[in-house]
This record gives C-alpha cells, sequence and structure tokens, in this order.
C-alpha cells in the first residue's frame, strides 16, 4: 500500500466516535470505506448507483466477516429521512453526478444537526489552470498516450474534459474544482472544518523518472489530484 493510501484510510476516521453511531457511504463502489468503517463498529450504510458495485461490497464485506447495509440508489434522491445519520461520507463520487449541488444539499438534509461528513472531489490543481493548462496538454500528448483504459486522455481538449478520462474513457461525468470552487457548492449549507490535498497519480509518470518519498510528499501537496475535506452540520 502506497503511503498515499495510508493516509486515506487514516484522514477518513472520525475523531470521538462512539461506537454503533450510524454512518452513510455514497458511492460506496466497491466497499473499501464501507468495509472499513463496518470494521470499527459503526453502523454502516452504503448505496451505489451501479447494481454491480452493490453485489461487490456485498460480497466483499461476506468475505470479511462484516455487515452493513447496503443498497442501491442515487445520490440526488437520497431515500432516507432528514437527519438520519450521525455521519455521512463519499469519497471520489460527487464530482461524477450531472447536478453536483443537489447532491450536496442530500447528503446535508440526511446528516444530523452537529454531524459530520467527509467528502472528496477531485482538485483543478496548477496544472488544470492557465496559463499551464496549455503547457499540461502538450505534455500529455507526449507522455500519456498508452495509458490502459484511458487512451484518449492525452486529446483532452479542456480540462473538465481531462478530468473526465482520468477515470477511464467511457466516464460520461468528471469534474474539477479548486478549493474556491469546492467552499462554494459546499458550505453553505455545510460548515467547511478543514481541507487537505493528495494523491499525486506517480504510476502516470514515466519509469525512467523515479518518484522517491520525499518528492512524492512533494507533489502530492501541491499537485495532487484530490481535495480531502472536512464539513460539518450546524
Amino acid at each position: 500500500m502506497e503511503d498515499t493510501e495510508r493516509f486515506s484510510m487514516q484522514y477518513w476516521d472520525f475523531p470521538g466516535f462512539k461506537k454503533k453511531q450510524s454512518l452513510l457511504d455514497i458511492g460506496c463502489g466497491p466497499g473499501f470505506l464501507t468495509r472499513h468503517f463496518a470494521s470499527k463498529g459503526y453502523k454502516v450504510t452504503a448505496v451505489d448507483l451501479s447494481e454491480k458495485a452493490v453485489m461487490l461490497t456485498r460480497k466483499s464485506l461476506e468475505l470479511y466477516g462484516l455487515h452493513a447495509e447496503v443498497l442501491n440508489g442515487d445520490a440526488e434522491n437520497l431515500a432516507f429521512e432528514d437527519g438520519s445519520f450521525d455521519y455521512v461520507i463519499s469519497s471520489g463520487v460527487l464530482h461524477h453526478t450531472p447536478d453536483t449541488r443537489r447532491a450536496v444539499l442530500e447528503a446535508y438534509r440526511v446528516l444530523k444537526p452537529g454531524g459530520r461528513a467527509k467528502i472528496t472531489l477531485y482538485y483543478k490543481n496548477i496544472l488544470l489552470r492557465e496559463p499551464f493548462w496549455s503547457v499540461t496538454k502538450l505534455l500529455a500528448k507526449n507522455m500519456l498516450k498508452n495509458v490502459p483504459g484511458r487512451e484518449s486522455l492525452s486529446g483532452a481538449e479542456d480540462p473538465d474534459q481531462f478530468i473526465r478520462i482520468y477515470d477511464g474513457d467511457t466516464n460520461p461525468v468528471g469534474k474539477g474544482y479548486t478549493v474556491g470552487e469546492a467552499k462554494k457548492i459546499l458550505a453553505p449549507p455545510f460548515a467547511w472544518v478543514d481541507y487537505e490535498i493528495h494523491l499525486f497519480p506517480a504510476r502516470f509518470m514515466p519509469k525512467w523518472l523515479p518518484i522517491n518519498k520525499t518528492i512524492h510528499k512533494l507533489l502530492d501537496a501541491h499537485i495532487g489530484t484530490m481535495i480531502y475535506i472536512n464539513l460539518k452540520k450546524a
């Protein structure tokens, strides 16, 4: 496991957690965070738009001997009552929803007053903003030609298209945010607590250009791909 992955799991933990408190995982994917929180004693509910993701998460929970309620669901239309959960999390999901603001409002609605939320969004780092985007586009055409499943990444015409394809050529929706833009879409209604930027994509770098831990940490902080945001409901 890479250092950034270890950090990711540490960042998701909530201080002051009491066992059996409820948590909603919006867009659980294959269920790695669902399993993480279930193993720590949270009462976990997970939803995903993909039936395949729901199936995979249920099977992985069974394999690890863990329990969570896993449902097919839409982040923009959550089937839960107001104030249902002590915690809400969403990892790399809401930037893939057609109406991200609506999904944010839904996450806020189902959270209890005083509840905490952690959300990650794609970060539109300095390389994806002018004047550097023109240089990034040129480098992409030369360095990212043969990334499996992302063959069209090198042909991205603008930062949003680059971000969309980053998760795969067939990904229909993908949006990136600066820190300021993320604040506008999340707060209000959420109270913004803090954030960190992580996940520099070292796997896309050529093999002849090694990235040691110190350099990786520096790049991670300055041109990472994801904003980790800590939020609260007043």
